[in-house]
């Protein structure tokens, strides 16, 4: 029950008591016994809402200072986590005593709040993470996906709505079918060195430099492998860029001017289905963005723009549509290089089987007195939606 209607109702409750009073005052006569039983009922129903204002008021309060004593109880957890972690680091032992670190399949899994830390981080540095679906989940994952099915029965492709036409026509059958994608988990690993000195200085907060240090490192991997990848797709992530919804150049002159020409743009943003359009995104290398940030129009506006009040981040829109740049998508020189990707992400998924774990590499830097930190993940991705996500690609034709 909220505090504002309660007092609203006893406000008038003591009008109502004051009319009753006036009325008599106005008469010059005391009040009847109609008049003393309704001021009795009024001034009873005035302490049962005072009553219940001060319980609220009380609950409420009490509910403040639980919150505050969680919020310090998750504070001090953290803190001792972090403490546990870096004396994990620093003497390589792990003591009963210390909070969240535990033994892994590789080592020592890093507590809770520094693995949070890190990811977070690793969303801040890559929109491409932040965007597609994850699932955590051990073991191989296989998610479902619709498709059209064009065969004899069904030569549309798709269940379709059509005019009958004469009587005792048969409709042109349609169809969809589904067909799965398997994610299974493939183990890669950051490597960071760091010295004892730095260990050992009071003034560094190693946790804060490890968490960044770290988190770039993954954010970097992780971009890379889903957006253009490593290695095959037998033992490695699958990429973006294998989208089979693509939009070629039309050219064999395989330059980012010719990739940059905006009807190429434009016909690559169509690709991508309208129910789709929403959270799609243009990613690109730095040297087509610098070609397609001089595209101008007829009247010399450029097509793209800056400060529309986006916060991606780097805040330039194209079409409708933020921008991001990333150094891992591939050049405009080539056949076959898909320089520009364009749609809604989360039509990839990503799978994570493991928790963050680490291991220390003490004896291999010994003479460098420095500790090696190892932190593991496992991961796959695939694309779940081809139509979601599209990509132009350096070709006369696809």
């Amino acid at each position: 029950m909220q505090l504002k209607y309660l007092t609203e109702q006893m406000s008038e409750n003591q009008d109502k008591m004051q009319e009753i009073l006036n009325t008599a005052k106005s008469e010059k006569r005391a009040l009847n016994e109609e008049e003393i039983s309704k001021f009795n009922q009024l001034k009873k129903l005035i302490e049962e809402i005072d009553a219940t204002i001060k319980a609220e008021e009380e609950s409420r309060k009490m509910d403040i200072e639980e919150k505050k004593e969680d919020k310090l109880s998750e504070s001090n957890e953290s803190k001792n986590e972090e403490r546990a972690f870096v004396d994990y680091i620093v003497s390589g032992e792990e003591r009963a005593t210390n909070p969240g670190m535990s033994y892994g399949s590789n080592g020592a899994i890093v507590p809770t709040t520094i693995a949070k830390k890190i990811i977070e981080k690793v969303k801040e540095l890559s929109p491409i993470y932040e965007k597609v679906e994850k699932f955590h989940t051990k073991g191989t994952l296989e998610i479902p996906v619709y498709d059209s099915d064009s065969s004899v029965d069904s030569p549309t492709g798709n269940v379709n709505v059509a005019y009958q036409g004469d009587e005792f026509t048969s409709l042109v059958a349609g169809q969809g079918k589904f067909t799965s994608v398997e994610l299974k988990g493939y183990s890669h690993g950051a490597l960071s060195v760091i010295s004892r000195k730095l260990l050992n200085n009071t003034d560094i907060n190693v946790t804060t430099f490890l968490t960044n240090k770290i988190a770039e490192a993954f954010a970097q991997f992780w971009e890379k492998e889903l957006l253009v990848g490593t290695g095959s797709t037998n033992n490695h992530m699958t990429r973006a860029i294998s989208t089979t919804n693509l939009v070629a150049t039309g050219n064999t002159t395989y330059t980012v001017a010719n990739t940059a020409k905006i009807d190429n743009l434009i016909n690559l943003q169509l690709k991508v289905p309208q129910q789709y359009q929403k959270n799609a995104i243009w990613i690109m290398n730095k040297g087509v963005f610098t070609e397609i940030r001089k595209l101008k129009d007829g009247n010399s506006n450029y097509y793209m723009t800056y400060g529309k009040g986006l916060t991606g981040g780097f805040d330039w829109e194209l079409l409708g549509k933020p921008v991001y740049i990333s150094e891992n998508m591939p050049d405009a020189t080539t056949a076959g290089d898909v320089p520009i990707l364009y749609g809604d992400f989360s039509g990839m998924a990503m799978k994570i089987s493991q928790d963050l774990e680490i291991q220390l590499m003490r004896e291999k830097y010994i003479d460098k007195n420095a500790i090696g930190i190892v932190v593991w993940a496992e991961c796959d991705s695939k694309i779940q939606n081809n139509q979601m996500i599209a990509g132009l690609k350096m070709v006369t034709s696809v």
